[in-house]
């Protein structure tokens, strides 16, 4: 018989205060709950807290790589080009090239660092390759100097995947900036949440205009502040003449392939909220992120821990373990047992081209990407988030304490 459930630590977390309730309601109360206001608001503060950039709002973590990844085109990417993404990683950095018409290239991992392999990217480049998304897993930074050397080399855009690393830095510098885009979201279960939602920045204003054009189904109307939205005033920018002499309304001319990718108010209000927060988030989640270190380090050789290299200051989505090889006991046995008392869990992801079966249809065959199949056979993860109290973080150690125990 099943132990009785003592309580329950979750993976993810919401906790919406006043401050964003009292945004909601007064944007319902107006009636504007499409993007306006609190929307370039949310904008705003984002930006501000990178520096000297510009971020676009949309309406999910996928559609912001989906929108990254089609302003490709607008710097000479064609329907069938490739970008380069990680073996292993959410679904979701493959489905986007999928969306926009490229061909997602995979590349192994490092095991280590559950990051794309630097070393095995060159393999991977043709004369078609476009970008290189480096996406920063569970909140740790890609080994970026690296990276960079070979885009720079080869003439390839990179992207910055911070889906799961808001406010991780890499020698100092904010992930998301050192790219020509950073790429996030706000899902229910990261480090900062609005529910659903995501972000784009650039320090490029021409990359931009074209992330506002391309959420928006590819229009003309491109400002970085819209007093339509926002004031509901007469736009002196938004009629022109073409060179027929006909009228154009930019808000109904589309000049690229886009998609509906906009950002709603009450996202944005959770936004705005969690923006104020977000120093207190990271540290509350690295100081658990360090708890656990030091109390799960006597069973190191067997798990493999989450610690920062020199040159990282890691955010953490969550907090992930890799049940080594010689370990007596397998991934399902260990989640299992934690899943039964209430701590969730959840699987590192997986190989994309091996182990997902939506991609079975590019022959990649069981052994092709080794370093990811281990993980995606073997790494799994728990929470590590600000309202995990230190009740919770004894429970889970204790937790673990009783199941490794017995091999101890």
């Amino acid at each position: 018989m099943d132990q009785k459930q003592e309580r329950k630590v979750t993976v993810g977390t919401v906790k919406v205060g006043p401050k964003a309730i009292g945004l909601v309601v007064k944007a319902l109360e107006t009636g504007r709950i499409s993007g306006g206001a609190l929307v370039q608001r949310f904008e705003q503060k984002f930006a501000a807290y990178f520096g000297d950039i510009s971020a676009t709002a949309v309406s999910s973590g996928t559609d912001a790589d989906t929108v990254a990844y089609a302003s490709l085109f607008d710097y000479g990417a064609e329907r069938g080009d490739e970008i380069i993404v990680p073996a292993l990683a959410f679904v979701s950095v493959a489905n986007s090239a999928m969306h926009v018409g490229l061909k997602p290239v995979f590349v192994d991992c490092d095991r280590d660092t559950y990051n794309i392999d630097p070393a095995k990217i060159e393999a991977a480049i043709t004369p078609r390759t476009r970008a290189i998304v480096a996406v920063h897993n569970f909140g740790r930074p890609c080994d970026m100097d690296a990276i960079m050397d070979i885009g720079r080399r080869h003439d390839i855009t990179i992207i910055e995947d911070c889906a799961e690393a808001h406010g991780a830095k890499y020698k100092g510098f904010l992930l998301g900036t050192i790219g020509a885009m950073g790429t996030f979201s706000f899902y229910v279960a990261h480090i900062l949440t609005t529910g659903e939602g995501g972000m784009i920045i650039t320090d490029n204003p021409q990359r931009a205009q074209i992330f506002r054009s391309l959420r928006a189904h590819g229009r003309g109307c491109v400002c970085r502040v819209c007093i339509l939205n926002t004031e509901s005033a007469y736009c002196s920018m938004r009629f022109s003449t073409d060179e027929n002499g006909e009228t154009i309304d930019s808000r109904f001319y589309n000049e690229r392939i886009g998609f509906s990718a906009k950002m709603n108010e009450m996202e944005a209000a959770l936004g705005i909220e969690a923006m104020e927060q977000i120093d207190d988030i990271i540290a509350s989640r690295r100081e658990i992120m360090a708890y656990f270190n030091e109390t799960f380090e006597p069973y190191s050789d067997w798990l493999q821990l989450f610690e920062e290299g020199p040159d990282e200051y890691i955010s953490p989505l969550s907090y992930p373990m890799l049940v080594k090889p010689g370990a007596p006991f397998t991934r399902s046995e260990i989640t299992k047992f934690l899943e039964k008392r209430g701590i969730d869990t959840r699987p590192a992801f997986g190989c994309i081209p091996t182990q997902q079966p939506a991609y079975a249809w590019m022959g990649y065959k069981p052994g092709d990407f080794p370093e990811a199949e281990y993980v995606g056979k073997n790494g799994f993860y728990i929470g590590c988030h600000q309202n995990i109290d230190e009740e919770d973080r004894v429970y889970v150690v204790e937790i673990f304490r009783k199941f490794l125990s017995k091999y101890k």
